[in-house]
């Protein structure tokens, strides 16, 4: 069966007609439409504090015992600045943790040795527009971009990634990410747990074949419903075991997965302690049974062990959930029925997939092994935060409906187009704006949640409204910090306060489901001088 030539690639994936041409990673095609941008080159004006060189190259990584496993990879190298800038995660594809500090002026020169195009989108960090990676920036195999931006982010757990258009889910699923860490006086301060008691942890589930080589399905329901994995990787390695001491520990978690949503506790009940979020240190830690994390976002805990005897085991796990907390739901009920964890699911979401969305998952075993002196403290109050300003009485308020039409998930009712930008979607630098997430669905009760993540600045969440009452990933949400990625649950309407960036130029606002952004679940916003 072949579609006319009047059919897009974006109505192909929107349709699932993808899936005739094969399911694995090699059958992903770009758009011909796409005009690719020659790179920028280095500004004479700007005096870099670092200069990195980021390479972008196939590759392969020893995942699974037997064959290794064709990955795509980031490497990099310090040109200028401390070495300490660029730091290896031992044993895993990922790609190399950059380390950066507030006020410093960054120079990356990106290198594009892949087959297709790809350019570098800077996840929650406040840049100009030529060096967020927008997806009409994207450069052909063999090109190199220039990135130039002072780092005005306070310190936090920031990661990169590609974004080309329609190919960012597979090139992430590949293998394509790294973590961005800032820090910054504020923090430096506090003397939370550094060096080795700074721990990462980037989630990604992944779906094998039986070489050991990763799968990806553009299939109408994989499309719809995002991508799932039969496996977690966490740091691209399935299930580690933690050798500890008895001391405290920060663990940078990030969901670094295509569309899993997880639900994080601690496997004997002891609370999950947040320190921070997308954007930083929370104003003060919040204790809570589990943490709920949706794509792309990120949440730092504090983990104690000092009082742990040695021998002691503990299990970082995801928590069963229904998966119409979170899932694709048609009227009313999960896809393939209800129940708890996968119970009377069928495959549920990621037909696919033998791990159905809401399954319990045991992540990352830790066993205390060794005994250290000390008496970790976690301060009572960790940073100062701007204050959340009501908005003034009949202020207006931008609703964003989060809709099903047409076989695709749409913002507002509109499909991403490479230059396109409605009136209601040009802001003036440096403004304060509210919008509101509106999770409305689709026609017989299609829905979804939707992890909505606004390029170039963070937010704050500042009202949530809606959805079911029984829904328990709600209790795990933690909307009190800086945020660049906030979870809209199905029937939810989610209101942000967002201050825009004083840097005018084009940036995104899209699903991070990233099958959902790559169907045209994303739009463009426009920032204009005041």
């Amino acid at each position: 069966m072949t579609p006319p030539e009047s059919v897009t690639r974006r109505e192909l994936l929107a349709m699932g007609l993808t899936g005739l041409v094969g399911s694995a990673l090699g059958a992903c095609q770009r758009s011909p439409a796409v005009q690719w941008l020659a790179a920028a080159t280095p500004a004479a004006s700007f005096v870099p504090d670092v200069e990195l060189a980021i390479t972008a190259r196939p590759g392969d990584a020893s995942i699974l015992p037997g064959a290794s496993t064709e990955v795509w990879r980031y490497s990099g190298a310090v040109v200028k600045g401390p070495a300490s800038t660029v730091q290896p995660i031992a044993d895993s594809y990922l790609g190399p943790t950059l380390h950066f500090r507030r006020g410093q002026k960054v120079r990356i020169r990106f290198s594009n040795w892949l087959p297709d195009p790809s350019i570098v989108h800077w996840h929650g960090m406040d840049v100009p527009a030529a060096a967020d990676g927008h997806p009409r920036l994207a450069i052909a195999g063999g090109a190199d971009y220039v990135y130039e931006f002072e780092v005005a982010n306070r310190a936090g757990t920031y990661w990169y990634h590609p974004h080309p258009d329609m190919q960012t889910g597979p090139q992430v699923y590949r293998g394509l990410a790294g973590l961005l860490v800032v820090s910054d006086d504020e923090e430096d301060a506090l003397e939370l747990p550094t060096g080795t008691h700074d721990l990462a942890c980037v989630l990604q589930d992944r779906r094998f074949d039986g070489d050991n080589q990763l799968v990806y399905s553009t299939t109408m329901m994989d499309m719809e419903t995002g991508f799932l994995g039969d496996r977690v990787l966490i740091n691209g390695r399935p299930r580690p075991n933690w050798a500890l001491a008895t001391s405290a520990y920060r663990i940078r978690v990030v969901n670094g997965s295509n569309a899993r949503v997880y639900k994080l506790a601690w496997s004997d009940g002891t609370p999950m302690t947040v320190i921070g979020t997308d954007g930083g240190l929370l104003s003060r830690p919040v204790s809570q049974r589990h943490v709920t994390l949706g794509p792309a976002q990120r949440s730092d805990l504090w983990l104690d062990l000092s009082g742990r005897p040695v021998g002691t085991t503990l299990e970082l796990r995801s928590e069963a959930f229904e998966l119409s907390d979170a899932g694709l739901v048609r009227g009313g009920r999960g896809m393939g029925g209800g129940g708890m964890g996968g119970r009377g699911m069928g495959r549920g979401m990621g037909m696919g997939s033998s791990l159905p969305l809401g399954a319990p998952i045991s992540l990352v075993r830790i066993e205390v092994t060794r005994r250290e002196a000390s008496r970790p403290r976690l301060p009572e109050r960790l940073s100062t935060l701007e204050p959340v300003v009501p908005p003034a009485a009949g202020a207006p308020v931008r609703r964003v409906p989060l809709t099903f039409q047409r076989m695709q998930w749409l913002l507002d009712g509109r499909v991403f187009a490479m230059d396109d930008v409605a009136r209601d979607e040009t802001v003036v630098a440096g403004s304060t704006h509210i919008w509101e997430l509106a999770n409305v669905g689709g026609p017989m009760g299609m829905q979804m949640g939707h992890p909505i993540h606004l390029h170039g600045r963070q937010f704050r969440v500042i009202g949530r409204t809606g959805g079911s009452p029984s829904n328990t990933l709600r209790d795990g949400l933690v909307d009190g910090g800086l945020m660049d990625t906030v979870l809209v649950l199905p029937d939810e309407t989610v209101r942000i306060q967002v201050t825009f960036s004083t840097h005018p130029g084009l940036f995104l606002y899209h699903c991070h489901i990233l099958e959902h952004e790559d169907m045209g679940m994303m739009r463009n916003y426009r920032i204009v001088p005041g």
